[in-house]
């Protein structure tokens, strides 16, 4: 059989198909080198796929991506709520940004904490809930009557012994007898008056200890003094606790009832002290600076602590 029987003829020759026949084999092709022209059908889609392969990897969506996204990258809205319990935090170690109170919108309440929101640090003299001074001095005018009616029996025996002395030095003598002009009379009469200021400058400083006890102990306990009851008032701390403690009450109770004790200074002093609720910022008098309080009203919407507060 001749070649041309076997294979086919060229594909340039019209009408021929240009496929071998059945059963032929093509001689064998010489590899090409690698890289070496364009590469063999195929070799770039592999290349491709391994591409695609390697970022799948760690692609969302696919079950072990996400499990190292998810381990590397928690979740963003731990500790925010309305989110589902046992999510992770948003960044590994990072600070979580809604963690805290403020996570909770309305809370705490606004004032949670202050009993006396108008109070404290900056209050100004018009603030509705401070005492006015007519109410302080009203309720220093009850607390001075009641310490009066007290003490009552006390100012009664030097002023008995005094009368007793004058009329005892005016029967040595004959009636309408001038006494400033003899000077024995002059004398004993002197002798005398300087008894009965002894006496009641005693009883003075017996006066204002027990001020000093009546302010102290019941501004410590309650507060108020009997006069503040009455008047509806009530001394506070100023940074707007209501508890005024011992060692406050009482140094404030000591500037106001025991500086009258030293004579002419203590009282020009008290006098100032009283009327610097007058011009200050807080109505305070400078007792109640030293001891950081103010006086409020009881009766005024909010002056009242609120329960749990302190």
């Amino acid at each position: 059989m001749r070649h041309h029987d076997r294979v086919s003829q060229s594909p340039d020759t019209p009408g021929v198909t240009g496929q071998p026949e059945p059963g032929y084999e093509a001689p064998a092709q010489p590899a090409s080198p690698e890289g070496y022209g364009t590469p063999a059908p195929g070799y770039g889609q592999a290349q491709q796929d391994y591409g695609t392969s390697a970022q799948s990897y760690a692609t969302p969506g696919q079950a072990y991506g996400q499990a190292q996204q998810d381990y590397g990258t928690p979740a963003q809205s731990y500790g925010t709520p309305g989110q589902a319990y046992g999510q992770a935090p948003q960044g590994h170690g990072q600070p979580q940004q809604g963690y805290g109170p403020q996570a909770y919108p309305g809370y705490p309440p606004a004032g949670y904490g202050q009993p006396y929101p108008a109070y404290g640090q900056g209050m100004a003299r018009n603030d509705p809930a401070l005492a006015e001074w007519w109410r302080r001095l009203l309720a220093r005018v009850i607390d001075g009557l009641v310490l009066a009616v007290i003490f009552a029996p006390l100012w009664v025996p030097p002023w008995r012994a005094f009368f007793a002395s004058m009329h005892s030095i005016a029967d040595r003598y004959p009636a309408g007898t001038q006494l400033s002009s003899i000077p024995a009379a002059k004398s004993a009469i002197a002798t005398a008056e300087g008894h009965l200021a002894g006496k009641l400058y005693l009883v003075a400083i017996g006066f204002y200890l027990v001020a000093f006890l009546y302010d102290w102990l019941q501004h410590w306990a309650f507060g108020q003094t009997l006069g503040k009851r009455a008047l509806g008032t009530k001394v506070v701390r100023a940074d707007g606790q209501s508890t005024v403690r011992g060692g406050a009450a009482s140094g404030r109770a000591a500037i106001y009832a025991l500086t009258p004790i030293v004579p002419l200074i203590g009282w020009l002093f008290d006098l100032v002290n009283e009327l610097w609720l007058t011009w200050d910022p807080r109505r305070q008098c400078l007792h109640d600076k030293a001891a950081n309080t103010v006086v409020v009203k009881t009766n005024y919407p909010g002056s009242q602590p609120q329960a749990g507060s302190w």
